[in-house]
C-alpha cells in the first residue's frame, strides 16, 4: 500500500531561490528529454539523454534517472510542471532540531540543501503514519516548491468477513446492498444523492460564464467543483466504512475499464463520475480499517435478473432508473439491483466457501452465462460453476428475491 503526504515548506529567501532555480532547470531538462522520446521505455530514453543532461546540469545520477522515468510515463508533448524525486539515504535524509523538522535534498553531488517543514496537520499526519509502521524512502520536490513524502506499508493478510457490501457506482448516486452468504439482504440504500444536483448547477453556471468569457470566475468555479466533489466523496467513503463495520462485511466494487464512446451526452455523463477518486480513497480507508476491498468483473451486473436469473437488455426502455425483466416481469430499481449483483458476484468469486452453503435460492432457470464468464473470457478470478441442488446440470448460483 502506498500513500503520499504533502509537507509545506518554510524556506528562507536564499533557499527559496535555490529551490526555484533547481525546479525550473529540472522542468527544462524534462521537456528537452520529452522531445527525444520515441517510445515509453525509460531505459532507452536514459541512454539517449543521460550524458547531455549530466554535462549541462550536473544533477545527481539518481535525480536524472527518476526524471527519465517520469518523462517516459508522461502524456502529451509538453510538461507544465514535474515532481523531482530524491531517494533515502543515498540522495536525501531527514533530521530534527528543537524548532523544525528538516528534509535535506541532495540536488547536486556536492550541494545539499536542508529545507524546513511547516508545523501543521499534514506534518502531524506524517509523523502519525511513521509511528504506525509506515516507511518513507522517497521524497519529492513539487513545482510549488513543497515536499511530498511517499510512504509505503506492506498489506497484512486479511481474513474475509462473512457478509459482503456491494456498491454500484453511477452518475447520480451510489447504491449499496449488504448480503449474507445464504442470500439474505440485510440492508439496501443510496449514498451521494446531493452530488448530482450540485454538478448540474456547476455545469449551468460554467456555461453562463463561458458565454461571458469570465476566465477568472471559471477558474474559481473549477476549484470549487473539485473541492465539493472531493469532500463529498470522502464523506461517502466514511459512511460506507461505518456500514461495513456495522454488518461485519467486506466491500466489493466493479472492476471498470475504459468506456467505449456511445454519444456526446452519454460520454459527458460518464466522464463526470469520480470513479478513480472514489476507488483510491476507499482503498486507503479499507486498508486503515482492516477491511478487504474486492474488485469483481462488471460482466452482466446491470442485465441480470435477481429473481429468475435471466439476462435481458438491462434498463426499461427510456427509464434508466428501472430494470424490467422480460422473462418474469420483475420491475426493480436498476441501481439497487446492480449493487446486489456486485455482492453476489463477490461471493461467487470468493474462495473457501462450501458450494452447498452458497447462494442458490431461486427455483427458476439460471443460465451459466448469467454473472460468471466462462474460461479465458474472465479478466480476473471467477467462480467454478456449481451443481444446483435438485438439478442435474451445472450452473452459476444466484440470489433469489
Amino acid at each position: 500500500m502506498e500513500r503520499a503526504v504533502l509537507l509545506q515548506t518554510e524556506p528562507t529567501g536564499r533557499k527559496l531561490g535555490i529551490l526555484r532555480n533547481f525546479s525550473e532547470e529540472a522542468l527544462r531538462q524534462a521537456n528537452w528529454m520529452l522531445t527525444r522520446r520515441t517510445d515509453r521505455s525509460s531505459k532507452r530514453l536514459q541512454d539517449k539523454t543521460y550524458r547531455q543532461v549530466k554535462e549541462s546540469t550536473g544533477f545527481q545520477a539518481q535525480v536524472m534517472c527518476d526524471l527519465s522515468q517520469s518523462v517516459a510515463r508522461s502524456k502529451g508533448g509538453h510538461l507544465n510542471g514535474i515532481t523531482v524525486k530524491f531517494n533515502v539515504p543515498r540522495n536525501c535524509k531527514t533530521f530534527k532540531t528543537k524548532e523544525f523538522f528538516f528534509v535535506e535534498l541532495g540536488m547536486y553531488p556536492r550541494n545539499r540543501l536542508a529545507v524546513p517543514i511547516r508545523k501543521n496537520r499534514n506534518l502531524d499526519r506524517f509523523f502519525g503514519l511513521l509511528g504506525n509502521a509506515w516507511t518513507c524512502k522517497t521524497y519529492g520536490l513539487t513545482p510549488s516548491l513543497d515536499i511530498v513524502a511517499f510512504l509505503s506499508k506492506e498489506e497484512p493478510p486479511l481474513v474475509p468477513l462473512r457478509n459482503v457490501l456491494g456498491i454500484d457506482i453511477n452518475n447520480k448516486n451510489f447504491a449499496y446492498s449488504v448480503l449474507t452468504p445464504k442470500g439474505k439482504v440485510l440492508e439496501q440504500g443510496y449514498l451521494g444523492q446531493q452530488i448530482w444536483p450540485k454538478k448540474v448547477h456547476f455545469s449551468e453556471r460554467r456555461a453562463l460564464l463561458q458565454s461571458l468569457n469570465a476566465l477568472k470566475k471559471l477558474k474559481r468555479m473549477r476549484h470549487l467543483q473539485r473541492d465539493f466533489v472531493r469532500t463529498n466523496i470522502g464523506q461517502m467513503v466514511r459512511e460506507i466504512i461505518l456500514i461495513a463495520k456495522r454488518f461485519e462485511a467486506d466491500i466489493s466494487i466493479e472492476r471498470l475499464g475504459r468506456f467505449s464512446p456511445k454519444g456526446r451526452r452519454f460520454n459527458k455523463r460518464v466522464m463526470t463520475i469520480p470513479f478513480f477518486l472514489f476507488k483510491r480513497i476507499l482503498q486507503a480507508r479499507c486498508f486503515d480499517n482492516g477491511i478487504t476491498l474486492n474488485r469483481v468483473d462488471a460482466y452482466h451486473t446491470s442485465k441480470w435478473c435477481t429473481h429468475c436469473g435471466a439476462v435481458g437488455k438491462g434498463h426499461d426502455g427510456g427509464n434508466y432508473s428501472l430494470f424490467r425483466c422480460r422473462e418474469c416481469g420483475q420491475i426493480v430499481s436498476a441501481d439497487r439491483k446492480a449493487s446486489l449483483a456486485v455482492a453476489v458476484k463477490c461471493l461467487l468469486e470468493r474462495g473457501g466457501i462450501p458450494y452447498q452453503n452458497t447462494l442458490q435460492i431461486s427455483s427458476r432457470r439460471v443460465p451459466v452465462n448469467g454473472l460468471v464468464r466462462s474460461g479465458s473470457d474472465a479478466p480476473g478470478p471467477m467462480a467454478v460453476p456449481m451443481l444446483v441442488r435438485g438439478r442435474g446440470k451445472p450452473t452459476a448460483s444466484v440470489v433469489g428475491s
